[in-house]
């Protein structure tokens, strides 16, 4: 009695399933620890579009407001070029009269001048 019986066949196919129930479990583990994986990457990637779709609107907010104040600078650009330029036409109008007005000044003056040596003056 003191020797040991080989295993039966019983004992073989039980150890069998022991093995393959701790290996079932240990894939199942596995398996369980990359599905919670996935689901954290899921949320990762849900909360990262969630702020990249938050960047993405404030950028665009950002180059609209640009565009914004491109567009009143230009606006602002051109009323200075029109007022500019109504300042120098409105100087060479004055200067055009003003040699105008000379020019009559001399042709009254000489004219008077002539009139006077004919009257007798």
């Amino acid at each position: 009695m003191g020797e040991e019986l080989p295993p039966s066949l019983f004992n073989i196919l039980r150890g069998d399933l022991r093995d393959t129930r701790s290996e079932i479990n240990g894939r199942l583990d596995g398996l369980a620890r990359d599905m919670v994986t996935s689901a954290m990457l899921a949320q990762v990637q849900a909360n990262q579009k969630e702020r990249d779709d938050r960047q993405d609107a404030r950028i665009r907010g950002l180059e609209e407001a640009d565009a914004e104040r491109e567009k009143e600078a230009r606006r602002i650009a051109e009323e200075q070029r029109k007022t500019r330029a109504q300042q120098f036409f409105s100087i060479g109008l004055a200067a055009f009269s003003a040699v105008l007005a000379l020019i009559g000044g001399i042709v009254v003056w000489t004219v008077t001048a002539g009139l006077q040596q004919i009257a007798g003056g």
